[in-house]
């Protein structure tokens, strides 16, 4: 199967120990990392299993991509992601009683939709299936509110398993999804969170143009620029078209019809690179990005790891780089704050705790491998040989005078040197 419909020779690491574990009935919890195949790890059981699989998923654009492709290998598929009238509706119900297996997806905010209990009434749901799970938890980078209502499902799905994925899920998020989504004695298959075709480095600069010119003009390839807010999205693409490199912007503010352009351009290599805000990523699977830059610091390591993970899903040697200015912290430290009003303290005490981390990162003259997977619970080298720190590439680490990393203290020891 898995070479007639994807093409593929072999499973990726952990891929079969996931199937086998929904397959058995089991309800299951995969941890891969970004490009490992975590789609599959729910539609080859849904295949088998027959029926409907209903997943769960919190971007349009992702569950887009996922039910062409589906569709694309003669497997039936549908998204709900905005109207559905009667007559469509009663089309979707003739397709699921015809197939053989189905799979309907459906953002968190439809869940309780008349037109999804009705399916949920008359159809035969076999498995339940929550894309980017590290949502639900409070404690996830990317807290989606709506996810707590999947597990009221679970009394109307009594005795189906139920399949969550993510990338990005510390030891404290993986028992928040497994707490919420009411999973019972849940099969955890931990892949290794590592990335190590991915250079990562660092620059603490004043000059953040410049060092961004750098990077472009040493590296060949595909390109993704991130930036915390739409004003530097548009700003960051004149720099860059001014400096003779294709470029095109892609953030919440535009049209759908204007990002669906950016996205096409980018992903038909029309254009080398796409200046970004985090609506931009989730569910992108381009393989030969060859630099991920950030010029706008991410809030939490949660998000800039899911996003530097866009490097590299060929396998293929690539790289990460954060730049560090004092416009940057001002930044993200103004969308930290704009948690106001009552009831927002603790939500700002989060954000301020959680950025924290980050610009620990970011300072410490420290593997930078060594950080992020001890972030995540996770022991490795204290040495990778593929950052700066290792390979001692940046001829200079001085702090900046405009940046205050005072405040922030680090314990000895490997998680506590980025917890």
């Amino acid at each position: 199967m898995l070479q007639s419909l994807w093409g593929h020779e072999s499973f990726r690491p952990l891929q079969l120990d996931v199937i086998e574990s929904v397959v058995a009935g089991k309800d299951t919890l995969a941890l891969l990392p970004t490009g490992g195949g975590k789609s599959v790890c729910f539609q080859i059981p849904g295949i088998l299993l027959g029926g409907v699989t209903l997943v769960i998923s919190p971007l349009i654009s992702l569950m887009q991509d996922q039910v062409s492709a589906l569709m694309g290998r003669g497997i039936g598929a549908f998204s709900f992601t905005g109207y559905v009238s009667a007559a469509i509706f009663a089309h979707i119900l003739k397709r699921i009683s015809r197939s053989s297996c189905f799979f309907l997806y459906v953002a968190p905010e439809r869940l309780h939709s008349r037109q999804i209990k009705t399916i949920l009434r008359t159809c035969s749901v076999r498995l339940l299936a929550v894309d980017e799970a590290h949502c639900i938890s409070s404690w996830g980078h990317d807290f989606r509110p709506q996810y707590r209502t999947i597990s009221e499902l679970r009394k109307e799905l009594s005795g189906i398993p139920i399949c969550a994925v993510t990338a990005t899920a510390t030891p404290r998020t993986v028992r928040d999804i497994v707490k919420n989504l009411k999973m019972n004695n849940p099969e955890i298959v931990k892949g290794s969170f590592d990335r190590p075709n991915i250079r990562f480095s660092v620059d603490l600069k004043t000059d953040a143009r410049r060092n961004v010119l750098n990077h472009l003009h040493k590296n060949s390839g595909a390109v993704v620029l991130y930036e915390s807010t739409r004003e530097g999205v548009e700003v960051w693409t004149e720099k860059l078209r001014l400096a003779g490199i294709s470029a095109v912007a892609y953030h919440a503010g535009m049209s759908d019809e204007a990002r669906q352009k950016s996205q096409t351009a980018w992903m038909r290599k029309k254009s080398r690179v796409i200046v970004a805000t985090n609506a931009f990523g989730m569910g992108i699977d381009r393989p030969d990005v060859r630099l991920v830059l950030h010029v706008g610091i991410p809030g939490t390591m949660e998000a800039y790891y899911q996003e530097a993970g866009r490097a590299g899903r060929d396998g293929r040697p690539a790289r990460a780089h954060l730049i560090v200015t004092a416009d940057a912290i001002e930044s993200r430290r103004s969308i930290v704050e704009m948690n106001k009003g009552i009831g927002r303290y603790f939500a700002r005490r989060r954000a301020r705790r959680l950025f924290a981390f980050v610009k620990r990162y970011a300072d410490r003259d420290m593997c930078r491998r060594w950080a992020i997977l001890g972030y995540f619970g996770q022991d490795s080298p204290p040495r990778c040989g593929n950052c700066d720190v290792c390979l001692a590439t940046i001829d200079s680490q001085q702090i900046d005078p405009e940046l205050d990393y005072t405040s922030v203290k680090i314990a000895p020891g490997h998680r506590d040197a980025i917890q």
